[in-house]
């Protein structure tokens, strides 16, 4: 049995209990400070804090002299100063914010709207058509007319408006009304207050600190809690530095270009980074032996700076500063986590859900694991109820970040907050030796077999990821004949099929070889299992899965489970 460790509370930092607080902080203790850096045509604008500060006064009064005083604000488009600015305008001196995926149909968009009921939408250029069907009683402003509304707002104050200093904030009210786009279910309206988003803040910078000088490149969408609480509003709370990334394609110039010391993404943006570095050394004459040597060499190294010395083509290709990455909405792959270690990044990984604003459980500056989501954060206790004779159980969670509720659905909130206010996640966890947690899967996703045996599909998603001709996977109980089978629908990559296809000798046809490989990697992994849980049957897709904006793969979408 390991030494349970505990990471606790590591940093002395101060408390805020709404958004105002926040930028009215930072924005005094780091004046000179850049916050934000974004592509303007082909030149880089940057936004001091100093800056900042008086834009969200300026847009915020401007947006009270439309009435919109505790009324609801949506804001929907692609990441960017004018998203980053509109939020906190909104919950700093305006009313109640409503972020929107901007991948939503014109008819989700319409949904969403009308049972949100806002007074304004602020929103993307490339969402104007998506708004065709305009309400009246909502205002619409585009980005690109926020400075002129800011000037108009600056103008107001000028002439003896005072409505921003006015406005009062109830830090536990409904401050930011967030949709989730799981990967069960409908969509759900999750009431947060600014106390529960600040509190979660507070509590993750108590044990990662972010200092002034970093800077992280945004990547992952910001209507998503994990983008805007990590990667947006605790770099603002550090007074460091938001560079926006444009689109995926220009990741690679990106890094290059704003030279970030921290990345926040999901797996799937982490693994394909890591196999392209694997593909770049395999390119090389000799290269694998080169990563070979240099991994031998890097496991006595005692510092991350050392290692990124001796990885230096790497870091350069990341922009020469990073020292650490953020990954979140699920688990790394453990030998990719092992491989940016190696590569002397600190990485970390946490668990949390939109309706806990979103952080549970972390990583730490003094944990990491990669079999694991490291322990809960303070203030907020974690149990399991209903463990089995493994140890799992269902994982809920009490504490400061838990929701208000969901919007307009009493009965959905008395279902998931029981009366002594612990949150029913719905997922599967298991307790550690060390003490931390691990996610297993989800209760709605869980296999229940005639015999009553339970196959928790993520177990079998692992195994099947860690093969290179597994692009994605999602494992299901499919009824047939009053049976539920144990299926496997499987994506392959397309690079690694061809590359391992072409290697293979046979009169088989291509197709033939490639369905070969993956039966022969089914087939690995349920001998890894008893037979009760093996995958009995499998469907080999030849496009990609529907997807949340966090690239899970949505679990309840029948398209998902169909042949093609």
């Amino acid at each position: 049995m390991k030494k349970i460790i505990t990471s606790g509370p590591l940093y002395d930092v101060a408390q805020y209990s709404n958004m105002r607080e926040l930028v009215e902080n930072a924005c005094s203790l780091y004046s000179g400070n850049t916050a934000f850096l974004y592509h303007e045509g082909e030149e880089v604008t940057e936004v001091k804090y100093s800056q900042l500060e008086e834009d969200v006064k300026d847009f915020a009064t401007y947006l009270l002299s439309l009435g919109l005083e505790n009324e609801k604000v949506v804001v929907i488009g692609k990441n960017s100063y004018a998203w980053a600015l509109t939020y906190l305008a909104v919950t700093s001196g305006v009313g109640v914010i409503v972020p929107m995926d901007k991948d939503l149909s014109e008819e989700q968009i319409e949904y969403l709207v009308e049972d949100s009921d806002p007074k304004c939408i602020v929103y993307g250029k490339d969402i104007a058509e998506k708004l065709n069907n305009r309400k009246d009683g909502i205002s619409y402003i585009c980005f690109d007319e926020l400075f002129s509304c800011i000037n108009k707002g600056g103008e107001l104050i000028k002439n003896g408006d005072v409505s921003y200093d006015s406005h009062t904030i109830d830090n536990n009210a409904l401050g930011i009304l967030l949709y989730t786009s799981g990967t069960t279910g409908v969509s759900k309206g999750v009431m947060l207050s600014q106390y529960n988003i600040m509190s979660n803040v507070y509590n993750v910078k108590k044990t990662i600190m972010i200092y002034p000088e970093d800077r992280c490149v945004s990547v992952l969408p910001l209507h998503h809690t994990y983008e805007c609480m990590a990667g947006f509003l605790a770099f603002i709370y550090s007074g460091a530095s938001i560079a926006y990334n444009d689109s995926l394609r220009e990741l690679a110039s990106d890094l290059m270009l704003f030279k970030p010391t921290v990345i926040v993404g999901v797996p799937v943006l982490f693994e394909k980074l890591y196999r392209i570095v694997l593909k770049k050394y395999a390119s090389l004459k000799g290269g694998n032996t080169v990563l070979s040597i240099q991994g031998a060499v890097a496991s006595i190294l005692t510092t991350g700076k050392a290692r990124r010395k001796l990885f230096n083509s790497v870091n350069e290709a990341f922009g020469g500063n990073l020292n650490r990455i953020l990954c979140g909405a699920a688990s790394l792959k453990p030998e990719v986590f092992e491989g940016y270690k190696r590569f002397g990044y600190g990485v970390y990984q946490g668990y949390g859900l939109t309706e806990t604003s979103p952080v549970c459980m972390v990583s730490s500056d003094v944990y990491s694991d990669p079999n694991d989501t490291g322990f809960p954060i303070p203030e907020t206790e974690l149990k399991l109820e209903s463990e089995n004779a493994e140890g799992v159980g269902e994982l809920l969670v009490k504490g400061p970040n838990v929701m208000l509720g969901y919007y307009k659905n009493p009965k959905a909130t008395s279902e998931a907050i029981d009366k002594d206010g612990w949150f029913h996640t719905g997922d599967l966890a298991k307790l550690t030796e060390n003490g931390t947690y691990k996610i297993v899967g989800r209760v709605k996703s869980m296999i229940v077999l005639p015999s009553g045996k339970k196959v928790f599909p993520e177990e079998l998603e692992f195994y099947l990821m860690k093969s290179n001709l597994v692009s994605g996977c999602f494992v299901f109980g499919n009824e047939e004949n009053d049976n539920v089978v144990v299926t496997a629908s499987i994506y392959p990559d397309k690079n690694e099929m061809r590359e391992a296809v072409a290697k293979m000798n046979g009169p088989e046809s291509d197709e033939e070889k490639a369905q070969m490989l993956i039966h022969k990697l089914v087939d690995e992994v349920n001998a890894k299992f008893p037979v009760y849980k093996n995958i009995k049957r499998i469907i080999i897709r030849k496009t990609d899965f529907e997807k949340t904006t966090t690239l899970k793969i949505k679990r309840m979408s029948e398209k998902n489970k169909e042949e093609e």
